[in-house]
């Protein structure tokens, strides 16, 4: 059926409910909803989000977007097609501006990469859902989550006591969510990553006030924007002015036993704000720290500056219930690294894939097999891509040589099998292959990671004792 220019499958009598209204869980009321389920989203928020900063979307999440017209459209509207240049922590550059292109494989052909407000694509993903008629259900926190095998249920309890039911319950509300407890008896263990990163983004006009730094960041003759990557010793900074607003961030070392003024204060929460002053204390303490920097932060109003904690947990192989009435999705089964750049790439990678396993599975009784296949699908390309964050990170936060001649090999390089990789034809063309050889007791290989890669099982720990001995890692394979 046509629902304003969207092809819908077939009802196909699977009911699901949706607990987090992000991006993974908007993502993944529209694939299912499309792939013929029935939806309900729950969200504990009172109202739509409204704040935030901006986040990288890859193809190959925007290409599901073929299916929804207004999307395609509208997501060409809001993108910004910015470029990057690379500076020392003076401020000084020495390299680019660069197209993000030059940043991905030379293997790779015709995919762009564009920047993203969030606010913005979390309301044009909202809008498509009120289109086909699914309303988001606010200021409804679900606190518990269960699930019955005699009955083929999963369910939720809301905080107000209220219980509800579904063939499949989707956990998309976050690392903080109550999933852990029913899929692997505790909630990951999470510690400190010994960073931390102060973000916020604010009308541009605000920034151009001070004449200052809108002599510093102009748009180009083109109008295209540039985002500044200013990298340093055990930390860095970025700063973009684009058309409508000015974002800039700084990460750097956290440490209660650190006597600096940034040291110990962060949490991991995007309501913990804190005052613009505190990171101009810190930034003083930075060697070389230029005053165009400090006069950017100046302009940050007050109340809008997020001091975010950013933690470490191990990937988690299994995202699914023992019954297989709930799954996990997005920073619910796997967390990100900023550096990574991959964050809503795979919470959207995971809403295509679930989706696509729900209509292979074909009904109600399947809904088991339907979320075992999408965890065995993906968790291993995840698991490479929280890998690629842990090795960026290293990268973004290692001082340059003054000359620039290091630039490219430090530069984040982004290979073909990032992405040219489709997540619905994934599922179509490896589902019944996945699930036979499951059942006959097989081991199944992947080919959605780098080539020649023989996956191993990694903890961060590990990670980066065996990267520092040069042993092999995740991270070897033909990441080009």
């Amino acid at each position: 059926m046509a629902t304003k220019t969207v092809q819908r499958c077939e009802a196909n009598g699977i009911s699901v409910i949706v607990a987090g209204a992000g991006v993974g869980g908007l993502t993944t009321a529209l694939e299912c909803w499309r792939k013929g389920c029935d939806v309900r989203i729950f969200e504990r928020t009172r109202e739509a989000l409204t704040s935030g900063d901006s986040f990288t979307i890859g193809p190959t999440a925007l290409d599901a977007f073929k299916n929804w017209p207004f999307l395609q459209q509208r997501t060409r509207e809001i993108s910004y097609h910015h470029m990057i240049a690379y500076h020392h922590i003076t401020g000084e550059r020495f390299a680019g501006p660069l197209e993000v292109t030059q940043l991905v494989s030379t293997s790779v052909n015709n995919r762009q990469f564009h920047r993203h407000s969030r606010p913005k694509f979390h309301a044009m993903l909202s809008e498509q859902l009120a289109q086909v008629g699914i309303q988001v259900e606010y200021g409804k926190a679900v606190v518990d989550y269960a699930e019955d095998a005699e009955s083929g249920k999963g369910s939720v309890v809301l905080e107000d006591g209220s219980g509800h039911q579904a063939d499949l319950v989707v956990a998309a509300d976050g690392v903080k969510g109550r999933s852990w407890g029913l899929v692997a008896g505790q909630p990951v263990p999470a510690r400190s990553s010994g960073n931390a990163i102060y973000r916020v983004a604010y009308p541009v006009g605000l920034a151009l006030a001070d004449p200052a730094v809108a002599e510093r960041f102009p748009l180009r003759e083109d109008g295209r924007s540039v985002i500044e990557l200013w990298i340093g010793s055990g930390m860095n900074a970025f700063f973009w002015r684009n058309q409508d607003e000015m974002q800039w961030l700084v990460q750097h070392e956290d440490s209660q036993d650190r006597d600096t003024p940034s040291s110990g204060s962060a949490k991991e929460s995007w309501s913990h704000r804190v005052s613009p002053e505190e990171v101009i204390k810190y930034v003083a303490t930075i060697p070389g720290w230029p005053e165009i920097g400090t006069r950017v932060i100046r302009t940050t109003p007050p109340d809008q500056l997020v001091h975010w904690k950013l933690m470490w947990r191990d990937p988690q192989p299994k995202w699914t219930s023992p019954a297989g009435r709930v799954v996990q999705l997005g920073d619910a089964a796997h967390t990100f690294l900023p550096s990574s750049g991959n964050g809503g790439t795979q919470a959207m990678e995971d809403a295509i894939s679930l989706a696509a396993c729900l209509a292979m599975a074909g009904s109600k009784e399947n809904v088991p097999d339907a979320i075992r296949m999408h965890n065995l699908l993906r968790f291993e390309r995840v698991s490479c891509l929280q890998a690629f964050g842990v090795l960026n990170r290293q990268k973004n936060t290692s001082e340059r040589k003054q000359d620039g001649s290091d630039a490219k090999q430090k530069q984040v390089h982004i290979g073909r099998w990032i992405l040219e990789h489709d997540p619905e034809q994934y599922v179509v063309d490896n589902y019944e292959k996945a699930l036979e050889c499951l059942r006959d007791g097989g081991e199944w290989e992947n080919t959605n990671i780098p080539p020649g890669l023989v996956y191993r099982p990694w903890t961060i720990d590990g990670l980066l004792e065996a990267q520092a001995k040069g042993e092999p890692t995740v991270l070897d394979g033909d990441w080009d």
